[in-house]
């Protein structure tokens, strides 16, 4: 894999085992190694760069740039190789390199959050038997995740997009930001939102056009094998919904449970909930309603339909294709966080409730809000379905004599 070793250690520039060891890895020229000495830097180097072949870092970090004592009459909270490695996701090979063996609860945590891509490795004295072991360890780990690659080399093509485009942008007009957010309020939107979803758009179709991505993902064989059907159940999960933190904005697409069997997709258009030249915020709200119950009856239906036809090969696209004009049908829906194989059904004929912001017992419906959001183009599709259905026009049928003749090859 091409990128940057990430090496810290807060005695890699001292005289010592450690420093010896990063003059070795400098001294590949396979290897392009980036020495860090200070958890600061670490903290700031992880976040501004996406892409590292790995990262080793030293457990037994001396934290030597922040002193643990009061600034200003605040205590500063005092980082940790863990703390660092817990609040960050590093797509990489994580190398903790230390003095003794971690505790075992901890190397749990980590375990459970970096799964296969985290090693530990405790310190030797023999350096440069310590080096072709790490370098050994990081070319197997290689090997065995070739995977990995086309997301380093998407990575690394949306950084470069991204400094194209703000370039461009920039350019173009440097307050641009300004302008688009002053725009998206004189028509009543979340001007935030609509900052993000412009540069979002070009990103995407700079990547389109991106040859370098294109190619490594026309070339792409997958030789693992079939994959566990929860697998692909749990991908699809995260594809068709996001998890939403409580800060965050009401939108179209968040998902609200209102008691045990009734959840409500929202619907109304985020111009009108983030309407700011209103006078005062929304007080109704737009859902399709969804049972829960009435969604596991519908999926217990098909599946015996399906058993009983298990070997017809379009049986399941027949069951699930949307191809009924009055439904829509939600895969993988989280009724459960945990749980991947419940639909949820929407029939539109009943399906649609206005709700006010606040009940008649002074409850809040953002207190009902899950924490999933059905993405897009999904949330699109759902709502273009529903107003077709109900704007749907009827037509005469063309007649079987009209269609045969034009199905039949004339004469010249």
């Amino acid at each position: 894999m091409d990128g940057v070793v990430l090496f810290a250690d807060n005695r890699i520039f001292s005289e010592g085992k450690e420093n010896a060891l990063f003059k070795l890895f400098l001294s590949n020229p396979d290897l392009s190694v980036l020495p860090i000495d200070s958890l600061a830097c670490f903290e700031s180097t992880i976040k501004s760069a996406s892409t590292f072949r790995a990262c080793i870092i030293d457990w037994d970090f001396e934290n030597n740039n922040i002193e643990d004592e009061d600034f200003a009459g605040l205590a500063l909270p005092k980082r940790t190789p863990m703390s660092l490695l817990m609040e960050n996701s590093l797509y990489t090979l994580v190398y903790v390199y230390s003095e003794k063996e971690l505790p075992e609860d901890e190397k749990t945590i980590l375990s459970q959050k970096y799964n296969h891509k985290i090693q530990f490795r405790t310190k030797s004295e023999d350096v440069q038997s310590e080096y072709q072991n790490i370098f050994n360890d990081i070319l197997t780990f290689e090997a065995n995740n070739a995977h990995m690659n086309i997301p380093f080399v998407w990575s690394q093509s949306i950084n470069k997009s991204a400094q194209a485009i703000f370039n461009e942008l920039e350019s173009a007009n440097a307050f641009w930001i300004k302008e688009i957010r002053e725009n998206a309020i004189v028509d009543g939107g979340d001007a935030t939102s609509e900052v993000i979803d412009v540069f979002n758009n070009l990103l995407n179709e700079d990547l389109i056009q991106n040859q370098s991505l294109r190619g490594v993902l026309d070339s792409f064989e997958c030789n693992e094998g079939n994959l566990h059907e929860d697998n692909t159940a749990k991908l699809y999960r995260r594809i068709y919904y996001s998890n939403i933190v409580d800060e965050s904005p009401v939108m179209t697409g968040d998902i609200f449970q209102f008691d045990d069997d009734k959840y409500g997709i929202l619907i109304t258009p985020e111009c009108e909930i983030a309407d700011k030249n209103k006078e005062k915020d929304k007080e109704f709200y737009d859902f399709l309603i969804i049972s829960k119950s009435t969604s596991k009856k519908y999926q217990e239906d098909k599946q015996k339909k399906y058993s009983k036809d298990v070997n017809n090969a379009k049986s399941a696209k027949d069951i699930f294709n949307n191809g009924v004009i009055s439904r829509h049908i939600l895969i993988s829906f989280p009724f459960d966080n945990q749980v991947f194989n419940q639909i949820g059904l929407i029939e539109f004929n009943t399906a649609f409730r206005t709700m006010p912001k606040i009940d008649g017992n002074h409850r809040s419906i953002l207190e009902c809000r899950t924490n999933f959001k059905l993405n897009s183009p999904y949330i699109h599709q759902l709502r273009q379905r529903f107003v077709s259905y109900f704007g749907k026009y009827g037509v005469p049928a063309i007649p079987n004599s009209l269609r045969e003749y034009n199905l039949k090859k004339q004469s010249e």
